[in-house]
């Protein structure tokens, strides 16, 4: 199959038919259901946000001795500038929003400026602030400060209220201050760089000056990490990619840098196939953090909202209505960016469904999305994860391969992916073995092993282990065959770990773990509310799950089919 990611919404040929975007259908995108726009979606958020505000209240320090003075503790009793932060952008989002119950509460002033000012006294003389749990006057973290709290900054002064004097001017005091770091400051990870330049930016449009723009193209110079596919190099679609994309959006926004759009928009382009049923977003390939925890789109929606209003786009529209619809709650943190620019409240074009019928390879990201309606199919290279599958509400996390060769050698990972078709064929050949004496003129004569590497030693018996997995997909089915050849008798495991939540039936329990389970023989089932997920025949040679040099079973319940090399086996899924 030609791997035709190139190209803004290209669509793969499968099956003899060209995926047309006009002629998607869905089962679960509400397509009859218009986004709530307008005042009537900054109502509905601010209706929701008002629920947390009492809670909040109760929440802040007073204690005039405290340098916490006005800040607030997170659930481990430990205060901090982020929870602080947050407590700000609550507050000011019900503050000044109309259709809040707190609309120019004194109230809430009083606890936002007690806020503001405790967040100027812990920020570091050098214009930093710490991320208490690990980063200590940090610079990216003060950049995340800076282009959270802009937008609650530019709504305040549009208020144009003499009495809020005091809280913009420690706003102010804020961002000037952290402009020294943001101006010399570095950076940890790939997204630290955007964060930053982002930050610039945004004080940059407050407080013109040349040496920040300089700072961004410093930054800038560097490239910009977005794959071909439209993959940043994290590939942090729960995390970092929608984040990324904010930062671009505001660059691209305030210098005038289409170029700076065009690399947001081409995440989102990419970002529409990694949409599963329910709005979930698929992690499993991140190199992040949000590569073991459930995810979702809401992550994404100014992003969306803000293209669907420039471009009008109307499949970017659809992905707005979904969240506005479903994922409603999770959309507060964005009521400041509506009060901000009123225009991403207006009338948007008339919806066209996003994709939920495809076979799409990102290469680059080492990724196939496989997508029939609400059955959706991942297949993943060099990942212990190789398949996961969603039928409704009822979800096969992670199908993973291992086996006792040689310890954590014996993980597979697919090192090489092929196409054929509708097949997706995972190989990986791993050799291993002995390690012969050092040679005798290289020998330093302390005896100690780390000095005599293996590299520089002669392996012999050698071992050698080849996995073989074609993925062939069919109508709402996949089929499985297993092949692991090569050293005789090693143990082999294929591990399926189904969602919390769901009843599993046709299985037997191990006696050595709890929730991990054997398929015998025959077929077993995993139901969730409606939706069944059916697996089988199952094989059993030895009742060994999670073997030494696997990794460590996931968290839910797990079904094991085992067996020895030559291993083969057909395992089918519908």
């Amino acid at each position: 199959m030609k791997n035709d990611i190139n190209g803004r919404r290209d669509f793969i040929k499968n099956s003899g038919l060209i995926l047309s975007l006009m002629a998607l259908k869905s089962n679960f995108l509400l397509a009859n259901e218009d986004g709530i726009m307008g005042d009537e979606l900054l109502k509905k958020l601010s209706t929701i946000n008002d629920t947390k505000i009492e809670p909040l209240l109760l929440k802040q320090i007073s204690d005039p001795s405290s340098r916490w003075d006005g800040g607030v503790k997170d659930i481990y009793e430990v205060p901090h500038a982020h929870a602080t932060m947050n407590f700000v952008i609550k507050l000011c989002s019900a503050y000044s929003s109309p259709f809040s119950r707190f609309y120019l509460s004194d109230k809430l002033k009083e606890a936002v400026t007690k806020a503001m000012k405790c967040i100027v006294k812990v920020q570091h003389e050098d214009g930093t602030i710490d991320l208490h749990s690990t980063n200590f006057h940090s610079t990216p973290d003060t950049a995340f400060f800076v282009n959270y709290l802009s937008p609650v900054y530019v709504t305040l002064k549009n208020l144009n209220q003499a009495r809020l004097g005091y809280l913009i001017s420690c706003f102010e005091i804020f961002l000037k201050k952290a402009s020294k770091c943001l101006l010399i400051g570095g950076a940890h990870t790939a997204n630290h760089r955007w964060v930053i330049c982002s930050a610039l930016a945004r004080i940059n449009s407050f407080f013109p000056s040349p040496a920040l723009i300089q700072r961004i193209n410093v930054w800038l110079n560097e490239g910009i990490d977005l794959d071909p596919d439209g993959q940043y190099s994290e590939r942090s679609v729960g995390d970092y990619s929608p984040a990324c994309n904010e930062m671009f959006i505001t660059m691209g926004h305030l210098m005038n840098r289409n170029d700076l759009l065009e690399v947001a928009r081409k995440n989102l382009d990419m970002t529409l196939y990694y949409i599963q049923p329910g709005g979930e977003v698929l992690t499993d390939a991140s190199g992040r953090q949000d590569s073991d925890k459930i995810s979702d789109v809401a992550g994404y929606y100014y992003s969306y909202l803000y293209f669907s209003h420039r471009d009008k786009n109307p499949v970017y529209v659809a992905v707005c209505d979904f969240m506005e619809n479903n994922l409603r709650h999770k959309l507060t943190r964005f009521i400041p960016y509506l009060l901000e620019n009123q225009s991403l409240r207006n009338k948007r074009v008339s919806a066209i469904q996003f994709p939920d019928r495809y076979f799409k390879r990102f290469k680059y990201s080492g990724v196939f999305r496989i997508r029939q309606s609400n059955f959706d199919v991942s297949i993943i290279e060099n990942n212990p994860t190789f398949l996961s599958l969603i039928k409704g509400s009822a979800v096969l996390q992670s199908l993973r391969l291992g086996s006792t060769f040689f310890g954590s050698r014996g993980q597979f990972t697919a090192e090489n992916a092929e196409v054929n078709n509708n097949q997706i064929i995972l190989t990986k050949s791993v050799k291993h073995g002995y390690f012969q004496p050092f040679p005798k003129e290289k020998i330093i004569g302390d005896g100690v092993y780390s000095k005599m590497p293996r590299e520089q030693r002669t392996l012999s018996e050698p071992q050698v282990i080849n996995y073989k997995i074609t993925i062939t997909t069919l109508d709402q089915k996949i089929k499985i065959a297993i092949e692991v050849t090569g050293t005789l008798h090693v143990l082999v495991s294929l591990e399926m770990n189904f969602r919390k939540g769901g009843k599993l039936s046709g299985v037997i329990s191990d006696q050595n773990r709890s929730d991990s389970y054997f398929l015998k023989e025959g077929w077993g089932t995993y139901t969730k509310d409606d939706s069944v997920i059916t697996f089988g025949p199952g094989k059993i040679e030895h009742q060994w799950g999670t073997m030494r040099g696997m990794h460590e079973k996931p968290h839910g319940n797990t079904v094991y089919i085992n067996g020895h090399t030559p291993f083969k086996h057909i395992l089918e899924i519908n």
